[in-house]
């Protein structure tokens, strides 16, 4: 026979493990929430800095920056980020937008070698991009002649003299959303 005190102490074992049960969910939704906030902000910042290396804005902005020109890759650099709060380093150039403080950080990072002839080159292009000739030339003046005849629509030409070197250069990219 059921006897009350068997019902009442059923349903006090129920109520605790319910308890339980509603603590447990809570802390693996939370965990959860936060592995896909990261992933997301992973997600975002790893699809910039894969957008700039593959499109040779990147390898244009290092050329700049090592010939004295940092100021424009920067102001080309931050008109391509798209993110509010970052700090992004190029060897041991350094740019940084917003602020990271009581954000979650996400870091990505990679390794790139220039692997061209040296000589000189021509960079050239606007506010949201760079690029870089395909062919190297002999002189300053014919880098320039290429540039004004092939590319005059862009506003920004430059001729660069590209040493070569193997040594690999980090670019690390930290997000805070």
């Amino acid at each position: 026979m059921i006897f009350d005190s068997d019902v009442v102490l059923g349903v006090i074992i129920l109520i605790v493990g319910m308890g339980f049960l509603t603590i447990s969910m809570v802390e693996h939704t939370e965990d959860y929430a936060d592995a896909v906030k990261t992933n997301i902000l992973y997600d975002k910042a790893s699809d910039r800095l894969k957008a700039l290396v593959s499109d040779g804005t990147l390898e244009s902005a290092i050329l700049l920056i090592n010939c004295g020109y940092g100021s424009t890759a920067e102001e080309v650099l931050k008109n391509r980020m798209d993110l509010e709060n970052y700090i992004l380093h190029i060897g041991n150039y350094t740019i940084s937008e917003g602020n990271l403080q009581d954000k979650d950080l996400v870091i990505v990072s990679t390794v790139m070698v220039m692997n061209r002839t040296e000589g000189w080159y021509g960079v050239y292009g606007n506010q949201k991009s760079l690029h870089i000739t395909d062919k190297y030339f002999l002189s300053e003046e014919e880098a320039y002649n290429y540039l004004i005849t092939y590319y005059p629509g862009y506003p920004f030409k430059r001729a660069i003299y590209y040493f070569r070197s193997n040594t690999p250069i980090n670019i690390t990219l930290i997000y805070g959303g």
